[in-house]
């Protein structure tokens, strides 16, 4: 899994407690009618430690990933940190990257309207309900839509 892409350890510990498709799909552990699920969670968290000692596992190196792809993709502030906290990741780890991206914020909320709206301001009152629900769903807070779709 981890040749694949970068995982944060809550969500490799998820996919190791209960692997999708079948129970001897990854064959790391006994099978299970063999072990209780304190011991099962046990020997997971003893692998991902190992993982993490060896740096083959990696909250800090999967939040920048994460991050950079939030940012390719266009999305805002709060999706961001939404991902962040369904993944569990710590603040000390998520709060630099965070303040590193403040001043971007804006100028990814415009390029985004511009991509999708073009340069030209609403023409109405419709038109720029539409702007800024657009902006909302991709995870923008109210000021920077309000910059975006009012003073562009």
């Amino acid at each position: 899994m981890l040749a694949r892409r970068e995982h944060s350890r809550y969500e490799l510990g998820d996919k190791l407690l209960s692997p999708r498709n079948s129970p001897s799909k990854h064959k790391i552990l006994p099978p299970p009618e063999t072990l209780s699920s304190a011991q099962i969670r046990a020997e997971i968290n003893l692998l991902l430690d190992k993982l993490e000692a060896n740096d083959l596992l990696s909250d800090q190196r999967f939040a920048e990933n994460l991050t950079r792809q939030y940012l390719r993709k266009g999305k805002g502030l709060l999706a961001l940190k939404q991902a962040y906290q369904s993944h569990q990741l710590d603040a000390s780890i998520t709060q630099p990257l965070l303040a590193a991206l403040t001043h971007r914020w804006q100028e990814q909320a415009n390029r985004v309207r511009e991509k999708r709206f073009g340069s030209l301001p609403a023409a109405n009152q419709k038109d720029a309900a539409k702007m800024q629900r657009f902006l909302a769903q991709r995870g923008f807070t109210p000021e920077q839509i309000r910059l975006a779709v009012f003073l562009y």
